[in-house]
């Protein structure tokens, strides 16, 4: 799957060219950006927990937690067509807040199913032998995730204040001593529960949620430079992000208009107010249950 940082950055992006997303989606995003980098980070987070997973990005690779498989492999659609249910009753959180953060989520759910076959193909061309399949996936992914990144911005961002407030998924500035709140917390332990079987704590999302804001400490740090692409990797520009046949940052803008008309979709659903089986179905088949992937980076 692709990077947390390409989902934060990529979610950064739709707010910033909201093309034909409905008017409520658009200013919520302007509203509560870190909101919406909460739901594109969602799946994702609980790589952020504690002290070691604030310093993911410079540690080897680790068994993936069982929340990230969850939120991965079983019923993803599902879980974010819950959450929009939830958010249409209004009862936990303000509907800028809770649209923001579904406009996020389902970024995440098109980056990742957009991108994530051809990840496939580039690691069983590239692995090395000595590497897990992991791992490949991971370097592949951070190399892809960086020269988006020098794409987009012109110049070298790790170790930059630039990527510091990419991580901020609160209104409160400043380390989240207090995490997430309650009613983001319980949008997400009510719909875990119901389509994925199991809910995190609140402690364990104030975890991840800490750990995601050290995370970007770190990369805007001069440490974040160590994880910078050395000068030979141009060598691999044309094998891993552009070349016949595939174009990265064309399929991150293909990604972002398919998240669009999702959106448009959901809202739909939401104003409806009729959460049957039947119109779940109708939902699911314009955008299909399955995997987005569980290989982290």
């Amino acid at each position: 799957m692709p990077t947390l940082l390409l989902h934060l950055t990529a979610i950064e992006q739709l707010a910033a060219h909201p093309g034909d997303l409905p008017p409520d989606i658009s200013r919520a995003l302007t509203e509560d950006l870190p909101y919406a980098r909460f739901g594109a980070a969602l799946p994702d987070l609980p790589l952020c927990e504690g002290l070691r997973g604030g310093l993911a990005a410079l540690l080897p690779e680790r068994e993936l937690p069982t929340f990230v498989r969850l939120y991965h492999e079983r019923a993803p659609v599902g879980l974010g067509l819950k959450m929009g249910e939830l958010v249409a009753t209004g009862a936990l959180v303000g509907t800028e807040a809770g649209l923001a953060l579904l406009a996020g989520y389902f970024t995440h759910l098109c980056l990742d199913r957009r991108l994530h076959p051809e990840v496939d193909r580039l690691v069983a061309l590239h692995r090395r032998k000595e590497e897990t399949a992991l791992d490949a996936h991971r370097q592949i992914e951070w190399a892809q995730t960086l020269f988006y990144l020098r794409e987009l911005h012109g110049l070298e961002t790790l170790g930059t204040a630039r990527i510091r407030e990419r991580f901020q998924v609160t209104k409160s500035t400043g380390f989240p001593y207090r995490g997430i709140g309650r009613g983001i917390y319980e949008l997400v332990r009510l719909s875990s529960q119901e389509r994925v079987g199991q809910a995190p704590t609140k402690a364990q999302v104030d975890g991840w949620v800490r750990g995601l804001y050290l995370m970007g400490m770190v990369l805007s740090s001069p440490l974040g430079r160590t994880r910078a692409l050395p000068a030979y990797s141009q060598l691999s520009f044309h094998e891993l992000y552009r070349h016949d046949g595939f174009d990265f940052a064309a399929e991150v803008d293909a990604a972002l208009e398919q998240t669009r008309g999702i959106l448009r979709r959901l809202l739909i659903y939401m104003a409806r107010g009729t959460f049957t089986p039947r119109t779940r179905a109708r939902f699911l088949e314009e955008f299909p249950e399955g995997t987005i992937g569980a290989y982290a980076a």
